[in-house]
């Protein structure tokens, strides 16, 4: 006979199971990601530091993980109010060269997240750029080919979306006499400028399958090559868009 106690207790056991296999098929979001560490430096370092560009506010984060231990910079991050309460030398020493300014406590940071962020410093991540950062500019013949086959359609987008052609024209190009269901693009470059560009283009023009259904649109090197092919298109100097050969085989009689 099961009491009333009994019944209780494996209720309560039950509960525990199901909560433990829940956890187990749900796994949290991995805190090491490089953009989630790029994300927070963005967001809450850049007011008061630079990297590698002197002092601010605070200090320069450069080669801050050489400077301290992990552990420190943990539990500075975490509250540097405690640690420089605690009577801390290097906190108190902060505190007093930079005139009394103290960092806010970033207490709502796993561990985890902070680690993610000292390794995005350690191997200087704010100083490395993505591909679609770089100004259009800077792009090789390979790359001006690559976005010229991107936006008209004779490469495929790796997400699968469709080729820019499909709703806009741009100078230059034997289709751009054909009215569009977009706007023509040939100015798009001159319009918003290199910064602008590369943010647009960080999402699609509106929302479509299959993208949206991925939440992936454009990688950073398709952005950064369909950047370059309509900063080109715009008059800006870059180099020429070498046109493909076709490679057919010589006909009889030929050398």
């Amino acid at each position: 006979m099961i009491t009333k106690g009994c019944r209780q207790l494996l209720k309560a056991a039950c509960f525990v199971v199901s909560t433990m296999s829940v956890c187990m098929v749900i796994p949290a979001p991995a805190a090491s990601d490089a953009a989630g560490a790029k994300t927070i430096f963005r967001k809450r370092c850049t007011a008061c530091h630079t990297f590698g560009k002197g002092v601010k506010v605070g200090p320069d984060l450069k080669g801050v993980t050489e400077r301290r231990t992990r552990d420190w910079l943990l539990h500075f991050i975490r509250s540097s109010s405690s640690t420089i309460q605690s009577g801390d030398p290097t906190a108190t020493k902060l505190f007093r060269e930079f005139k009394q300014e103290r960092m806010p406590d970033w207490d709502d940071l796993a561990p985890e997240q902070i680690a993610s962020i000292l390794d995005y410093f350690a191997v200087n991540g704010p100083e490395q750029k993505e591909p679609d950062e770089r100004h259009a500019s800077t792009a090789t013949a390979d790359e001006l080919r690559m976005g010229q086959d991107l936006f008209h359609g004779s490469a495929r987008l790796t997400h699968g979306g469709r080729a820019c052609e499909a709703c806009h024209t741009i100078t230059g190009h034997e289709h751009a006499r054909y009215r569009s269901l977009g706007p023509d693009l040939s100015s798009a470059y001159l319009k918003y400028r290199d910064r602008a560009l590369t943010d647009y283009l960080k999402q699609p023009c509106f929302l479509r399958d299959p993208e949206i259904a991925t939440n992936h649109y454009l990688s950073p090197q398709e952005s950064f090559a369909l950047k370059a092919y309509m900063a080109q298109r715009a008059g800006l100097a870059i180099a020429r868009v070498v046109p493909a050969v076709n490679k057919t085989a010589p006909s009889n009689g030929t050398k």
